[in-house]
């Protein structure tokens, strides 16, 4: 939550441009959702209007009026209270609780000993670019006629922020992570364009997908060629000899229009060039062949070579990396929590593995595409620590791979329900990474999509299965599935799916219910024997 502070000396201007309609017309619903118990003109629920909100701002004002500012000319403080676009909207009765605990964090209500000063908070409808928010409007002259401190006001607003995110569970802003914003413009363009979702949106998600499912940076290259998404390269001094940074594109729906790039830092604090390359193979005939890959972007000539990129995943790749994304889930239980960039890493390419099935499955962004963006935020940190060395772990990069190359149908679905399933059990370490941390707005969103966005898709598979078993003509080869004794066609989906039903249990688990196993292992012990109820 951001609180955006200024101050001024016209307290009843100031209430009825809240009460009105705004610069855009975006001011609905004008009403006040609390105020100070001196405020009684207008009651918390009330609507405002142009009688009601100019007797209000007189009676804010009335210790002014009687006492007079002081040596200051401005007496008016005056604060936002806002969220991201993405977290929704709160209830009135949730604002009011977060403007009253601003309001006494902030020492307005007379909790700190001296009197109280002559406040209200104004809830009137979204921002045009779309962020609930309420506004404070307070007399910084007391009621016995005695200035409030405005001493590091802008300091203290922010730390009751941060106190506010944590006791109201909202998301955490200035905390170890923090997402990319973006310009209003961009939504006026989505709109006008009749888009799903903003371009930096796909082009995050194109981006993530092709930078998990490669093993380099050359491959990198060409799975964005091949997506259709525009890519350039920036070159450092000195020539093309080496690659400073890239920009992505889509491609403009008319030859009328130019394309609107997007630098991998602009997209995502994670999707820099030096970010990709740290999971990339570094060695030098691996920067050679990216370098090339990149001269034939600049000068508009075709790739260079097809490498696996252009080949269907085989069955002896399905089982290596979907026991891969097993291991890694096992490995995770000991984790340091706070091992920042690790967990980030692991975040990264899960977010990628679903943003990869996303693109080969969903003509719009949906249940695949909305997990990708939950999981994409904790794997973007405020400040990147450096590396802790520690031994080599498994990884989601192969599962990107596999989801990005490989067609759904009813001969495969058992396989991508299994690889669901322990892609879920990552995502049920990161949950809990985060539940221990504090970060419950950031545990929340990674159970909500858990549990909800990805029912859906195994709903999905489990009609495919079903389709299967009807007898009708399969779509391509399963793929053997780690750990049992029957081609994937064979297995029942039931078996498949009882990993994924158990990655996040209900607050109450059915009796009897059994654990999800290790792949290639047979069920043993409860979740907390196996670490999950840390």
């Amino acid at each position: 939550m951001m609180p955006n502070v200024t101050k001024g000396d016209r307290m009843v201007g100031l209430v009825k441009y809240l009460a009105g309609p705004g610069r855009s017309n975006e001011h609905t619903e004008q009403r006040v959702v609390a105020a100070s118990d001196s405020v009684v003109s207008v009651l918390p629920g009330q609507f405002l209007n142009e009688e009601n909100s100019t007797t209000l701002g007189h009676e804010l004002d009335l210790p002014k009026a009687v006492f007079g500012a002081g040596s200051s000319k401005h007496h008016v403080f005056h604060v936002s209270l806002s969220l991201a676009a993405d977290e929704g909207n709160l209830t009135d009765e949730k604002w009011s609780e977060i403007a009253h605990g601003f309001a006494a964090k902030m020492g307005f209500d007379g909790s700190d000993g001296k009197a109280p000063c002559r406040w209200v908070a104004i809830h009137h409808g979204s921002s045009t670019a779309g962020n609930d928010h309420i506004h404070l409007a307070v007399s910084m002259v007391r009621e016995d006629g005695t200035r409030w401190s405005q001493h590091n006001d802008f300091k203290r607003a922010q730390a009751a922020c941060d106190e506010l995110e944590k006791e109201h569970g909202l998301r955490v802003v200035r905390g170890v992570h923090a997402e990319r914003g973006y310009h209003p413009k961009e939504a006026e363009r989505a709109r006008a364009q009749g888009a799903a979702e903003l371009d930096r949106d796909r082009l995050q998600r194109e981006v993530r997908a092709a930078a998990t499912a490669s093993l380099g940076e050359a491959e990198f290259v060409r799975r964005l060629r091949r997506s259709g998404v525009l890519v350039r390269p920036r070159f450092g001094q000195g020539g093309q000899e080496r690659i400073a940074g890239y920009s992505v594109a889509l491609k403009p729906p008319t030859k009328m229009e130019k394309p609107v790039w997007f630098g991998g830092g602009r997209l995502a604090k994670d999707l820099t060039l030096p970010k990709l390359r740290e999971g990339w193979d570094a060695s030098p005939d691996a920067v050679a062949s990216g370098l090339a890959e990149w001269r034939a972007v600049a000068n508009g000539e075709r790739i260079t070579v097809d490498g696996r990129e252009a080949r269907e995943p085989t069955a002896e790749e399905w089982q290596k990396y979907t026991a891969d994304v097993g291991e890694l889930y096992e490995r995770l239980k000991a984790a340091p929590l706070d091992d920042d960039r690790l967990w980030a890493q692991v975040a990264r390419e899960t977010s990628g593995a679903f943003a990869a099935w996303s693109l080969r499955t969903e003509s719009m962004p949906g249940p695949l595409a909305e997990t990708a963006k939950a999981l994409a935020r904790s794997a973007q940190l405020r400040r990147f620590p450096p590396r802790v060395e520690h031994a080599p772990m498994p990884s989601a990069r192969g599962a990107g791979m596999l989801l990005m190359q490989t067609a759904v149908g009813p001969s495969t679905a058992a396989g991508h329900a299994l690889l669901l399933a322990q892609l879920r059990n990552t995502m049920r370490a990161i949950h809990d990474m985060h539940k221990e941390a504090g970060r419950l707005r950031d545990a929340d969103r990674i159970k909500s999509a858990a549990m909800d966005k990805l029912t859906i898709v195994r709903g999905q598979l489990q009609d495919l299965q079903d389709q299967h078993k009807a007898g009708l003509p399969p779509v391509a080869a399963a793929p053997r599935v780690p750990g049992a004794s029957l081609p994937a066609k064979d297995v029942h989906m039931e078996e498949m799916l009882r990993v994924s039903h158990l990655a996040f249990p209900a607050s109450s688990p059915a009796a009897g219910s059994v654990p999800a196993p290790k792949p290639g292992t047979p069920d043993k012990g409860t979740e907390k024997d196996r670490g999950l109820g840390r």
